[in-house]
């Protein structure tokens, strides 16, 4: 019995035993693991208390900013109150300047020498002369369209060259020209008179197209073609009254008369480009409407005018303002149904030049014309002239011109000889324009 208590008492001590030692373990690692979560939470709080400063930094910064700003505000407040600056009106009559248009006055004269025992021929005579001051006129008449205006006093009056106005962008590659204006009938025709290669235009253009050459009020409409057999092509068509008396009908003028010019650009190389231009005209030239109170209405007469064109000019890269050469050519043929032959009058004419730019300021060329007078039965008769001439550059806006003409054919008596020593100056934004 005794020994069986003393059995289960030391079972008892057993289970004591392993208890204690149970709890002692379990307490140690709750103390183990209780650091690492204490670590943790460390960890976040750091982050948080971070993460508070930074918003309380920029909460300061943007605070100073916006007292630093009232600060500014408060100062520019009390300079503005202590120097007060009167008020300014300004009318805006100074900026009218910008619509007044630009203004260019071109003068040309000359001193001639006519060849002769007389000093003087049907065509001059010896002495100085003053051939032609140009006011030139051009203004932006508004985003869409200007204007230009030429006009020409002569020492016996003032005349209008041209008046137009050109929309420049109508449609696409498409500008429109309307008023008074030189014709595009090959090249030098559309061009004015003091800014001519020579001093005087070919001699079959102003006997085939007329002194004054074509310049007759009407449109023009131009056409920037795409790029088709050359590197541009630019198709011209012109309708206009037929005011040229010496082709159409003149002060009784016929309308319409139709004009149209293809041009063609190649460039060659850098250096050389050929221009080759065809022309073609039609209109009538009977006379229709009242002159001295009697009324006029002949029959349909027709003029046809047909021309061809070539332009090749060389101009080398870096020195184009020292050094060039130009060859320019133009034929002209005429076919005008005559009221006072039976024949038509059909003459043909051309003339060739050449000119080399030796430097900055010194050009020298050489023209030669051929022409058949213009009238009928006109078969074997011929006029050429042989044009040497000198220009001298003195400056943009100056320019000296020597220029010799001989003249000769088998319908003149006695060749004419002409020595011309011609000045053209030219003054505001226009200077020198060919048109």
């Amino acid at each position: 019995m005794a020994f069986i208590k003393e059995k289960q008492f030391y079972h008892l001590f057993l289970f004591v035993l392993f208890l204690a030692m149970l709890l002692a373990s379990g307490k140690a690692l709750y103390a183990q693991q209780k650091p690492i979560e204490d670590l943790d939470s460390l960890k976040v709080q750091i982050k948080n208390l971070e993460k508070r400063l930074n918003q309380l930094e920029e909460a300061q910064t943007e605070a100073e900013l916006q007292k630093l700003k009232e600060q500014a505000l408060q100062e520019a407040s009390r300079a503005s109150k202590e120097e007060v600056e009167p008020k300014v009106f300004k009318s805006g009559q100074r900026s009218l300047q910008a619509l007044n248009p630009e203004i260019s006055v071109t003068g040309d004269a000359f001193l001639q020498r006519v060849q002769n025992e007389n000093g003087f021929n049907e065509n001059g005579r010896t002495g100085a002369h003053f051939r032609v001051l140009g006011i030139h006129v051009q203004s932006n008449l508004d985003p869409f369209s200007l204007t230009k205006i030429a006009l020409e006093v002569h020492p016996d009056g003032i005349e209008l060259g041209e008046a137009y106005v050109i929309w420049a962008n109508l449609f696409k590659n498409i500008s429109l020209t309307a008023g008074k204006f030189r014709q595009q009938f090959g090249v030098i025709n559309r061009w004015h008179a003091h800014s001519l290669d020579q001093f005087d235009f070919p001699l079959p253009l102003v006997t085939i197209l007329g002194e004054e050459g074509l310049n007759q009020t009407g449109f023009s409409i131009d056409w920037l073609m795409p790029n088709l057999w050359a590197h541009a092509n630019t198709l011209t068509l012109q309708i206009t009254n037929g005011q040229n008396d010496h082709l159409f009908a003149g002060e009784l003028f016929s309308f319409p008369v139709v004009l149209g010019h293809l041009k063609n650009y190649y460039d060659l190389n850098p250096d050389t480009y050929l221009e080759i231009g065809l022309s073609g005209m039609v209109g009538q030239n009977n006379q229709r409407g009242y002159k001295e109170g009697r009324l006029i209405k002949e029959k349909t007469r027709l003029t046809k005018l047909t021309g061809l064109d070539l332009t090749l000019n060389w101009e080398p890269l870096n020195r184009a303002h020292y050094h060039s050469l130009t060859w320019r050519s133009e034929l002209y043929y005429a076919d005008k149904e005559d009221s006072l032959s039976k024949n038509n009058i059909k003459a043909w004419g051309a003339y060739s030049y050449l000119q080399y730019r030796f430097n900055e300021r010194w050009y020298a060329g050489l023209r030669f014309d051929y022409t058949q007078p213009f009238v009928a039965n006109n078969s074997g008769k011929n006029i050429y002239q042989i044009v040497p001439y000198v220009t001298w550059w003195q400056s943009h806006w100056v320019r000296f011109r020597l220029q010799y003409n001989y003249t000769n054919g088998n319908v003149i008596e006695k060749p004419n000889h002409l020595i011309r020593l011609q000045l053209t100056w030219a003054a505001g934004p226009h200077k020198h324009e060919r048109y």
